[in-house]
């Protein structure tokens, strides 16, 4: 059997302005039309405010569209990011996990704001939940207002002289831990995948663990590639969801064109007759 003979063009991580990501999920839709996808998910941080449009621009343009959602957790103190796909979104459990993330979220943004007042600033929280609106409320909407207030000319002055984590500290969120999130979702039918495995300051032996306590928990799967990532890391995550029988998920992790190398549906090619695929019942 060719390579390619199970592959449709797939995306199933991208992030559109319900989040953090730079297109609305209509846009975000047509674009993944665009360069060809046909199968595609919509996975902003911690909300499922967009999928319902994105699901019916999908339907106007005959896209399988997948439900997904990109949840916060932490893991031995470790922040970790977990991608939900195939989900109903009148599911009880889930959304009392976007709801508690989003709340955790919204401390954060009232901390940053408390933060700034101590810097000599005015007390920028309303203004910047105005600004954000349906986006994910963060530390770019505080910028934006510190440039329009002309307390700096640009937003990278913004980040060094009050934004940064020399200014803010690290501001370290108490997410969730990942055995009670999954633990919660798991048996549902839903497909629970750790994102971006490389990118969490984890050991391959640490990494192992993980992955360990997440099959043991109710994962399903890992996210095998997401962007373009070094082939030898891909070739690393196909060898550890066959370890520990995990199906591979893959992703741009797109936000925005912030580069020719980020682009709906464009990530490291993967080996797909040596893993599970995710997808592989998604007709």
């Amino acid at each position: 059997m060719p390579e390619a003979a199970s592959y449709r063009k797939v995306d199933l991580h991208t992030h559109s302005t319900r989040s953090d990501g730079r297109f609305s999920p209509t846009e975000l839709v047509d674009l993944a039309v665009e360069q060809g996808v046909s199968l595609f998910a919509l996975t902003d941080h911690d909300t499922l405010d967009g999928i319902v449009e994105a699901s019916q621009r999908a339907v106007e343009h005959g896209l399988s569209f997948i439900h997904g959602v990109e949840l916060s957790t932490q893991w031995e103190g470790v922040p970790l990011h977990m991608v939900a796909l195939n989900f109903s979104l009148d599911n009880a459990a889930l959304q009392s996990i976007v709801n508690e993330n989003q709340a955790i979220r919204l401390d954060r943004a009232r901390r940053i704001a408390d933060l700034l007042v101590k810097q000599g600033l005015p007390d920028l929280f309303d203004e910047a939940v105005a600004l954000a609106g349906e986006s994910q409320l963060g530390r770019p909407h505080f910028a934006t207002l510190l440039v329009e207030k002309g307390f700096v000319k640009d937003a990278n002055k913004a980040f060094d002289r009050y934004l940064g984590n020399k200014k803010l500290g690290q501001l370290r969120d108490v997410w969730p831990e990942l055995e009670d999130v999954l633990t919660a979702l798991a048996g549902q039918n839903i497909e629970l995948i750790l994102a971006h495995p490389k990118r969490y300051p984890l050991t391959v032996t640490k990494l192992k663990r993980l992955l360990g306590d997440f099959k043991k928990w109710g994962g399903t799967g890992i996210e095998v590639v997401s962007g373009n990532e070094r082939p030898d890391s891909v070739r690393l995550l196909e060898r550890l969801s066959r370890e520990f029988d995990l199906k591979a998920s893959v992703g741009s992790d797109y936000h925005g064109p912030f580069g020719p190398w980020m682009q709906v549906g464009k990530f490291t090619q993967i080996h797909e007759s040596e893993v599970d695929l995710v997808w592989k019942k998604w007709k």
